[in-house]
């Protein structure tokens, strides 16, 4: 079992696999850390003393280790709130409320910036989605080509058309389950979507408009 704790460790720490494999290891490590605790937490009132010190010893080297990251009980959700706060860094990332969701001010290499939003969405089918966002300027005929040719080539969310006619303009969107969603998987995604829409922004526009 170390065996296999230790080599999904090694694969999802390899920036260069497969995101299917990466993920599938931060899947089985979660599955076993969760089972793990489950043993630990069930044996917190064991009749036997020195057992039951060891129990807390170790859910007291798991308490810090989370390093203050609240664990979400199956079938719940992180409010909206507590993924957007998540993304707070003082002089580089403000946020803030907007409409039903929050905008994020992101301060980037060079003193650009770019601003993210994150906003609930349903499916039709009901499911419950997060989706971070950001504006990447109006779309001419020449840019719609090049901006599908860039589409192929993003790691991290799509580029897509919001608004009709002169309200028209790019938006680089990434869609999350909202149960699945984590705050320091939001905060990664507000960083890079920061940072490939600043960039898209530049080659349309040439400006740095939030």
């Amino acid at each position: 079992m170390f065996e296999d704790v230790a080599k999904a460790a090694e694969a999802l720490a390899n920036a260069k696999a497969a995101w299917v494999d990466r993920r599938d290891a931060a899947e089985y490590l979660g599955d076993t850390g969760g089972r793990a605790l489950g043993a630990l937490q069930a044996h917190r009132k064991d009749a036997d003393v020195d057992v039951r010190s060891a129990v807390e010893k170790a859910l007291g080297r798991l308490a810090t280790d989370l390093g203050g990251v609240k664990p979400v009980p199956p079938g719940g959700a992180y409010p909206l709130e507590g993924l957007a706060r998540a993304c707070e860094k003082p002089g580089q990332r403000a946020v803030k409320p907007h409409e039903q969701g929050y905008a994020i001010d992101v301060l980037l290499k060079a003193g650009r910036h770019q601003r993210v939003y994150l906003a609930p969405s349903t499916r039709k089918d009901g499911t419950k989605l997060i989706r971070v966002f950001t504006y990447c300027g109006k779309p001419t005929p020449e840019s719609l080509r090049w901006a599908l040719r860039i589409n192929a080539q993003l790691t991290h969310g799509a580029l897509a058309l919001a608004g009709d006619g002169d309200d028209a303009t790019f938006v680089l969107v990434r869609s999350y389950l909202a149960d699945e969603a984590t705050p320091g998987g939001i905060k990664a995604s507000v960083k890079e979507i920061a940072a490939y829409g600043d960039w898209i922004e530049g080659k349309l526009t040439g400006l740095d408009d939030l």
